[in-house]
């Protein structure tokens, strides 16, 4: 059985485990998805303390943000419920559309809403109103939730400027303007099917709790005199017009302004729900009369019931980390990689087995992208922006047990496991199911009048970004600084910077006199070995050591230039300014045998091709005693493996042992 294969199953293990503890057994969720998490990345082979930390790292990497957007979001939700100000939006969109279609008014909201917010804020913001709508119109709570969840998800998965979405349109090449329209062509009638239309069917199938503690946080007693719609519409719209001046400002403003930085500033989700928070102590309190120790009391009340919620979200999240570092995702997408499907085809089943496997939609949709960018690339005709559409939608499907979203929904519906399965799961498979359905309808208009096709190979930078807050460093090495002398935005007539760093910061090449006596600096290293055909080589993650042996299971002999994508690309270390000891290496033997081949210039993912701490530089020695240069530092996220055309220039610094260096890459043609 290949390592491939073991990976997948002991993945749906995992999943079946989660299901099976929690559904049947009734065991506390949170406690499960430790235990699984745990379990997960030891059968994996991963070591112990590797897998504590990931699971750490996941939890902390969600937590950190929807920890404070719930907490942020549950306090302006509650304000508005105490003041009546949800009960006067609601009274008014019922009175507007009518009881019969209230759900469909909900789904158009929050399509409008969760443009320039994300899922979790969006979702915290407009829930107070699915519970009041509920109360007032009798109405069960999951014909009017799963059309909020459905136009919030559409949009965070396919709609520019999302985060995943933008990076996908990196990916792609593709054009954001084009793209927001083609989304939301593709989206809205997704939306309706996965909204409004599946929740008139599966509702009444559906019985809910008669309490939910949540609910009841957001029930308040309605005032004498409630607030006003416009004020009470501006109050909970407040951090969705601070995050799209924000958005406006990225595209229309100087990145040097000081406006633009201030608009950022308030236009992130954190800021802008805090922002309306303390605008509701106003416009919610104060001026309904309401006294500052209510106002403390409300806020204090509603943040208990939110504590099981965040800590099941954030194990939610641990595990999905685990399932990341474990290689989970990259054996799915090897094994995708073998369908030999269509661009748009294959980056919608890339995406949806990742994010069936990691829980994450960010990770498939960005995982996806850089897998099928490349391919996409060499294949004439494919529209970009369909391809982040299809993208988008393979990255929704199948939510389950290891995304921090099931949780979400299924804590604050007060749902079973089972019943979120038939609702939310459903939901999402519907959109992603919906969303390529649709896209592929669309691909058969916009063929014929897209845009002239892109030369078939177009160059891939693979440089790091150079980041005094995000590059690593290599124990030991100078520290990166990077300052303005003179700064327009300070009312200085220009901008002047200076730099200060080591030779070996970010993407660098060693030249022979950094480990050879009387080698060549790199003011003499040759240009030849440093243009020209290059194979980028993927090593797993759990491979830390390349030796011989690790170095002859994959196709390298014959290939000049060898580069090789490790576990640093899979976890994104190039950017993350923690220096991690345990990158994957090049072992003497395995350099032995690339000099002897012939290779004239080798490349590694993360800053040093040696072993940290190695007793003697033998890697460098031999490869560099052969007048082979290294480069290190590669940002290879971007790239598969394969064949490449490659350029990476260095600095030309008089002698001295290294220089930064820019590298791009471009797909070879198949013959």
């Amino acid at each position: 059985m290949s390592a491939n294969t073991q990976l997948l199953l002991l993945a749906l293990g995992a999943v079946i485990a989660l299901i099976v503890l929690i559904a049947r057994f009734k065991v506390h969720p949170f406690v499960v998805l430790v235990v699984v998490s745990l379990a997960m990345g030891t059968a994996a082979g991963m070591p112990l303390g590797t897998v504590v930390k990931a699971f750490q790292d996941g939890v902390g990497g969600v937590l950190g943000f929807i920890a404070i957007v719930v907490a942020l979001g549950t306090m302006l939700g509650k304000l508005m419920a105490e003041s009546g100000g949800a009960t006067r939006i609601a009274t008014t969109l019922i009175a507007l559309f009518g009881e019969k279609r209230v759900h469909w008014a909900i789904m158009f909201v929050a399509f409008i809403v969760g443009i320039p917010v994300f899922f979790q804020v969006g979702f915290v913001l407009l829930v107070p109103l699915v519970f009041t709508i509920a109360r007032r119109t009798g109405m069960s709570l999951v014909k009017i939730g799963i059309p909020l969840v459905a136009g919030l998800s559409v949009v965070h998965g396919m709609v520019p400027p999302h985060p995943a979405a933008m990076l996908a349109v990196g990916a792609y090449q593709a054009d954001v303007g084009r793209t927001i329209a083609y989304a939301l062509l593709v989206g809205l009638p997704t939306a309706a099917l996965a909204g409004p239309i599946f929740a008139s069917w599966i509702a009444p199938r559906i019985t809910l709790p008669p309490e939910n503690p949540i609910a009841e946080q957001f029930a308040g007693g309605v005032p004498r005199e409630m607030p006003g719609f416009g004020i009470s519409l501006f109050t909970v719209l407040l951090p969705v017009i601070l995050m799209l001046c924000a958005s406006a400002a990225d595209v229309v403003l100087d990145p040097a302004s000081p406006v633009r930085a201030g608009l950022d500033f308030v236009g992130g989700p954190i800021v802008a729900l805090l922002v309306a928070l303390l605008f509701s102590f106003w416009s919610l309190g104060y001026r309904q009369h309401f006294t500052r120790d209510q106002i403390l009391k409300f806020t204090n009340d509603c943040l208990g019931p939110t504590a099981t919620i965040l800590l099941i979200i954030g194990a939610g999240g641990g595990f999905n980390r685990v399932l990341v570092e474990s290689g989970v995702g990259k054996s799915i997408a090897d094994v995708a990689l073998g369908s030999q499907a269509s661009p748009l085809l294959l980056a919608w089943i890339v995406a949806a087995l990742i994010r069936v496997a990691t829980g994450s939609a960010t990770v498939a949709m960005t995982t996806a992208a850089g897998i099928v960018a490349p391919i996409a690339a060499a294949t004439p005709g494919t529209s970009p922006e369909l391809l982040v559409l299809a993208t988008g939608a393979g990255s929704l499907v199948l939510s389950h047990v290891n995304d921090s979203g099931f949780w979400l929904i299924k804590e604050f519906f007060n749902m079973t496991v089972p019943q979120t399965l038939k609702t939310w799961t459903v939901a999402e498979t519907i959109i992603g199911v919906a969303g390529l359905g649709f896209t592929l309808l669309l691909s058969l208009v916009v063929s014929g009048c897209a845009p002239a096709p892109r030369e078939q190979s177009a160059w891939i930078d693979v440089s790091a970004t150079l980041d005094p807050a995000k590059t690593p460093i290599y124990q030991g090495d100078a520290p990166m600084k990077f300052d303005f002398l003179k700064d327009m935005r300070k009312g200085d007539i220009l901008t002047l910077s200076v730099y200060s760093m080591g030779a070996h910061s970010g993407t660098h090449i060693d030249a022979p006199m950094h480990f050879v006596a009387g080698g060549a600096p790199i003011d003499q290293v040759a240009l030849d070995p440093l243009i020209g055909p290059a194979r980028v080589i993927d090593i797993p993650d759990s491979v830390q050591a390349i030796d011989a042996a690790e170095l002859n299971r994959h196709d390298w002999k014959g290939a000049k230039r060898v580069l090789f994508r490790t576990r640093s690309t899979l976890r994104g270390w190039m950017d993350d300014p923690a220096f991690h000891k345990d990158f994957a290496y090049i072992a003497p033997d395995a350099a032995q045998l690339l000099a002897d081949a012939g290779v004239v210039l080798v490349g590694v993912d993360y800053i040093s091709a040696e072993q940290f701490a190695a007793p003697a530089p033998r890697t460098h020695q031999i490869l560099l005693g052969r007048g082979i240069p290294i480069v290190e530092g590669l940002d290879l996220r971007p790239v598969q493996a394969g064949d490449y055309d490659l350029i990476v220039l260095p600095l030309k610094v008089r002698g001295h042992e290294g220089a930064p260096a820019r590298a791009i890459m471009r797909r070879r043609a198949s013959l």
